[in-house]
């Protein structure tokens, strides 16, 4: 079916064509300098922190001031992160969505997906969503990641089906073929309509028309990329296949594992990168499973309402020292797995890890943690705070994407860059 419909109204079509502000053209993409061994990797919590034990009273040095104590478990790596706190999705008011705005930060296309375009351009895979199975589990109705049109990604939602992606068994040529033609199709209706659409729009919109055929030439790169692989087989996979291994394959009573199986995500995020099959990829956390794991027995959105009593405290905190622990697992795999030139993947990684929702479903003042060698000029081992009291995360999103080398102008509803967690 046509992106554009016949009886498509002025103003939505204005809208979804702001899509592709973020993005220049793609031959620009293509020609630009961007280091292309550089990889980024996105992890949404969903519902936010727990304002005592999490948050730290003061800016500066993490080695000076030490870390809170639900911060304690990212103790290996205390002079890799930076954290930058008391930032606003401006206009975002999902209050029981952790997730869903947190990678567009105001516009249509997400950050992952706009990277990707421009890091992953010699990999199988533009980018890897990897969505937590379940909805309200704190992200919201859908997950991080938007494509240019603005409509929501729906991703992996299972670690087995990840697992298959990356070393399953090849597709025909001819279901790759028959895939290819799918998308040509519809990308010709695309371009039929908005052929026709043009001519009705008034002259002050044909800059917006034209950026919407970015998004046409995003698709067009997609086809490409498709044929360029169709004779490249997946890598062999440095482990067998097991239902045992994959938790919600295994688990009977509907439980599923959640430590477990965010750590054989993160192992696959790694095995990913590290064979070239994408640059980049966005995660969000199965927060009920992380429950499940400690014998949780709440619901998550009942532990956001943690000041209720001291009993739910003490269990948000929990969950706090846990998902943190599971960051630190995060970043000390990149660390001890090599990349194609011989570095760690952590010294050629930018690792964000973040959620809309500071504490409960306050949408304000909520923080952005990051690692990584690949961001040269992040203040790392620091607390950092923006002078500007309502500083626009698209404006740290902006900076972190300039940073890694992609050139953009703008992104989201960013208002100019951000300079507080720079060197």
């Amino acid at each position: 079916m046509s992106v554009l419909k016949s009886n498509l109204s002025r103003r939505s079509f204005i809208l979804s064509s702001t899509a592709c502000l973020a993005l220049p053209s793609l031959e620009a993409v293509t020609k630009g300098k961007v280091d292309s061994s550089k990889k980024m990797l996105f992890i949404g919590q969903g519902y936010g922190f727990t304002n005592k034990d999490f948050y730290p009273e003061q800016e500066g040095s993490f080695a000076e001031n030490g870390l809170t104590p639900s911060m304690m478990p990212l103790t290996p790596h205390i002079n890799d992160i930076c954290m930058v706190g008391k930032l606003n999705n401006i206009g975002w008011n999902g209050t029981h969505a952790g997730s869903d705005g947190f990678l567009r930060a105001g516009g249509s296309v997400s950050c992952d997906v706009l990277a990707g375009t421009y890091l992953s351009r010699n990999a199988r895979y533009s980018n890897l969503v990897v969505n937590s199975g379940l909805y309200q589990d704190g992200h919201g109705r859908y997950g991080l990641s938007w494509a240019f049109t603005g409509d929501p990604i729906p991703g992996i939602k299972k670690s087995s089906d990840l697992y298959h992606k990356l070393f399953g068994g090849n597709e025909s040529k001819a279901q790759v073929m028959q895939r290819i033609k799918e998308k040509r199709s519809v990308l010709d209706a695309i371009k039929i309509n908005t052929h026709s659409f043009s001519k009705q729009i008034a002259k002050s919109d044909k800059d917006k028309l034209e950026e919407y055929f970015t998004a046409i030439r995003q698709i067009e790169q997609e086809i490409a990329k498709e044929i360029q692989w169709i004779d490249i087989a997946k890598p062999k996979a440095p482990f067998e296949y097991s239902s045992n291994l994959f938790e919600e394959d295994s688990n009977k009573n509907g439980k599923m594992d959640g430590i477990k199986d965010i750590k054989i995500v993160y192992d696959m995020i790694a095995l990913a990168f590290q064979t070239g099959q994408t640059n980049v990829a966005s995660f969000t956390l199965p927060n009920q499973a992380v429950l499940n794991s400690l014998e949780i027995d709440n619901h998550i959105h009942q532990i956001s309402h943690y000041n209720a009593s001291q009993e739910l405290t003490a269990k948000s905190i929990q969950r706090d020292k846990v998902n943190m622990d599971l960051l630190s697992y995060a970043l000390t795999k990149f660390k001890e797995i090599k990349d194609s030139n011989d570095r760690s993947l952590f010294d050629n990684s930018l690792i964000v890890y973040g959620t809309n929702l500071s504490t409960g479903h306050s949408v304000r003042h909520f923080p952005y943690i990051m690692a990584g060698g690949a961001f040269r000029r992040m203040k790392r081992g620091h607390y950092c705070l923006p002078e500007n009291k309502i500083t626009p995360l698209s404006n740290v999103w902006l900076s972190t994407l300039r940073g890694m080398g992609i050139d953009v102008k703008k992104f989201g509803n960013s208002t100019g860059t951000e300079s507080c967690f720079l060197a």
